[in-house]
């Protein structure tokens, strides 16, 4: 890594200035929506964005590119559906900003049950947006924002409304403050890479010229966990993301690999090969061992913490072939949950407890399934459509990254939890693979 290069992947010290508009006194939104987007018949909701109203004529340049940034970032979610705005009856520009204003007959008629109306200003190198979100069915305003920061950076404050929008109609943020790392192929090399949500702003992490593999957020999105063989073996090395220092986490005699963040915690597990067998320990941050959590004759990997670091979910082959096992930490009890195919690998607990994902083997290609963590109710979400390896789950717990070789070399894609709403995430040469999603910027 070059000297002096920086990776910080705040907002860069935008100001946000964030403010209720005249209903900032009424009680929270009090018809939020219970939605199981999981769910096959999952309806998304319909909602209106018409362009940005801007303050003065010499501003325009920004109306139909926030508008769009903001349509993007809903259908993005899951949740909402974008109607088309080439079928809107009025022109943005003259349409009223309050509900009073609004004509809410019209809108419903053209099926939308949700609409977002705001306005802009700029002066000088600031930004201001106005911003509020009305239930058309209901005739009221549910939620206004007001949002200031540099207009060159807009993008981020777009993206703070559309997660504004999803808590107020449904409880939950969205992941539009969120990053996803992966592993970019580089000729016969491998190197860490980070991008925004949607696939945007890509950064390079590691430039340490070998094969760098498995990278793993630590849950304040400070420093990333990854596998590097640039000393040889493979050793679990960490990368600090505000500065690009690099440190050995560990560097055991046999294999150093799978590293995984213990929720709230400087404590990871990873597999170690030291005393022979491929088992999993818990370390601490600096790699003592805390604790052997499985061991035996048989190859232990690819661990992954529940939400509350109570439990931990791996793949190991002690029945003959990978399966899929869920251990508990303070019993020592663990459980086989995958039992339909001979070849399962990279589970990923998802943040809310509820599900697990994972890699299997079907028909002679891999595929990402779903399943409890008691073994029910499995789901397979892709069918056959290239290879598809190594889930990872969003933030939110409603969408889920993977790599998939399905348009030729290996990329990043994204799909819903219901196995709907695919979509492509990286298009760079070389390949892209291992993806690992992080938390949520305005969680920690």
């Amino acid at each position: 890594m070059p000297a002096g290069k920086h990776f910080n992947i705040g907002w860069g010290g935008i100001l946000f200035a964030l403010a209720f508009l005249v209903a900032c006194n009424q009680p929270a939104y009090a018809q939020r929506i219970y939605l199981d987007i999981t769910q096959p018949t999952f309806q998304r909701l319909p909602i209106a964005i018409p362009d940005f109203k801007y303050r003065a004529p010499v501003q325009t340049g920004l109306a139909r590119e926030m508008a769009e940034t903001l349509s993007a970032d809903l259908d993005y979610s899951g949740v909402f559906r974008p109607l088309d705005p080439r079928g809107f009856l009025e022109d943005p520009q003259a349409m009223g900003l309050t509900a009073g204003e609004i004509n809410f007959p019209d809108w419903r008629r053209l099926g939308a049950d949700f609409m977002v109306r705001a306005s802009y200003q700029v002066e000088g190198s600031s930004l201001r947006i106005e911003a509020r979100l009305f239930d058309v069915v209901a005739a009221r305003m549910v939620m206004g924002k007001v949002y200031e920061g540099d207009a060159r950076n807009w993008q981020p404050m777009i993206h703070r409304l559309a997660d504004e929008i999803l808590f107020a109609v449904t409880g939950e943020r969205g992941v539009f403050d969120s990053k996803i790392a992966f592993v970019q192929a580089q000729g016969k090399n491998k190197e860490i890479f980070i991008v925004d949500f949607d696939g945007s702003n890509l950064v390079q992490v590691t430039r340490d010229n070998s094969l760098n593999l498995s990278p793993a957020w630590n849950s304040r999105m400070t420093e990333l966990a990854y596998v590097s063989y640039k000393e040889g073996n493979a050793k679990i090395f960490g990368v600090n993301l505000q500065n690009g220092a690099t440190r050995l986490i560990c560097g055991y005699p046999g294999i150093n690999i799978s590293p995984s963040w213990r929720p709230g915690t400087s404590e990871l597990a990873v597999t170690l090969s030291k005393d022979g067998s491929p088992d999993i320990f818990l370390v601490s941050s600096s790699g003592s061992i805390v604790q052997k959590l499985v061991h035996g004759w048989s190859i232990n990997v690819s661990p992954d913490w529940s939400p509350d670091g109570r439990k931990l979910v791996y793949v190991s082959d002690e029945t003959g072939s990978p399966q899929i096992y869920v251990l508990d930490v303070s019993t020592g009890q663990k459980r086989r949950i995958t039992f339909s195919g001979n070849y399962n690998t990279s589970p990923s607990w998802s943040p809310k407890g509820d599900w697990i994902a994972y890699s299997g083997l079907s028909g002679g290609r891999h595929n990402i399934f779903m399943v409890r963590p008691d073994g029910s109710d499995p789901r397979q979400l892709t069918h056959g459509e290239g290879n598809n390896e190594s889930p990872t789950w969003s933030p939110d717990g409603r969408m889920i990254a993977f790599s998939s070789t399905r348009q030729g070399s290996s990329s990043i894609w994204v799909l819903l939890t219901n196995g709907t709403g695919v979509r492509r995430l990286t298009r760079q040469g070389g390949g892209q693979e291992l993806p690992s999603w992080s938390t949520r910027m305005s969680d920690q």
